[in-house]
């Protein structure tokens, strides 16, 4: 393994661990939330992800079953020049979602 690697790790084991500090930390703040808010609170923190329509958000929680599915996914498909990157600048300009992230998270952390 190079120095690079051991030093600063690799970047899936870096979305593992940003992603899952996260999740631990809404899952001690609000306990009783069920676990697809607590991936849906992780997926709404990630760019690209983050300004993505709800049926591209219910598309990736349904196919997690947990935090680790969830970062392979983030990892995966969040990479810089997919998709999602030019869907995201698109509905950041049209401005449509950003009331419902407010919502969601104003809902979740009440």
């Amino acid at each position: 393994m190079s120095l690079f690697l051991k030093i600063f790790g690799n970047r899936r084991q870096k979305i593992l661990k940003t992603c899952t500090q996260i999740y631990n930390k809404a899952k001690k703040m609000r306990p009783d939330r069920c676990e697809r808010d607590y991936l849906k609170i992780v997926l709404l923190t990630k760019p690209p992800f983050d300004y993505q329509h709800d049926k591209i958000i219910d598309n990736i929680l349904d196919s997690c079953k947990d935090i680790n599915d969830l970062s392979t996914i983030i990892d995966e498909q969040g990479k810089i020049g997919s998709f999602l990157w030019q869907s995201r600048e698109r509905n950041i300009r049209l401005g449509t979602l950003k009331d419902r992230n407010e919502k969601f998270f104003s809902d979740f952390w009440r």
